[in-house]
């Protein structure tokens, strides 16, 4: 993995900590100030993939259900739920945001295995949602276990989606690059 990877996995790290520290604590500034310096950084020439902020809009509609659908479902509730207690609230959006810039940089590996990715993202993906909780970001309501499949094939199903698209991005831009050389 190259310098610029492990810089995006540790800016992605960065904005998780501040998105779920700030919920915990009713604090709003910290994880939009990251996302805004992550973001810059992308838009570096040696860094910048053409397809980055294109996948952000896809990220946060897709977060928008699922973080909303779970909390509809009642297994989940959001420390800090602005704007509103019945949808996804602004900071795990900011962390959706966060995986768009992800997909083409250090989960760009995934891009060709869909199927790992999504392995992946069920099981690690649950995990990042219990360690928000342990953080006092979140609250798991559903004591059965069932939030964590459904989290589970939920992520199982995002994930490959995401990096499906960031392919599909990357190669268009590459068609089009090739057609005006």
């Amino acid at each position: 993995m190259n310098r610029n990877n492990l810089i995006n996995i540790a800016w992605m790290q960065g904005l998780w900590f501040a998105a779920v520290l700030s919920a915990a604590s009713s604090q709003y500034w910290p994880a939009p100030v990251i996302l805004v310096l992550f973001g810059l950084w992308h838009t570096r020439p040696a860094i910048h993939v053409a397809g980055d902020f294109r996948l952000v809009p896809a990220a946060v509609v897709l977060g928008m259900i699922l973080d909303s659908s779970w909390v509809r479902f009642g297994w989940l509730e959001y420390a800090s739920p602005w704007p509103d207690t019945d949808y996804a609230p602004l900071w795990i959006l900011l962390l959706w945001i966060g995986l768009a810039l992800t997909l083409n940089h250090s989960l760009a590996w995934l891009q060709s295995r869909l199927w790992l990715a999504g392995l992946l993202g069920g099981i690690t993906c649950p995990f990042s949602y219990w360690a928000a909780a342990r953080l006092g970001a979140l609250t798991i309501t559903e004591n059965s276990g069932v939030w964590i499949f459904g989290l589970a094939l939920s992520w199982a199903a995002a994930l490959p989606l995401l990096l499906w698209m960031a392919r599909v991005i990357r190669q268009k831009d590459h068609s089009l690059e090739a057609k005006h050389v």
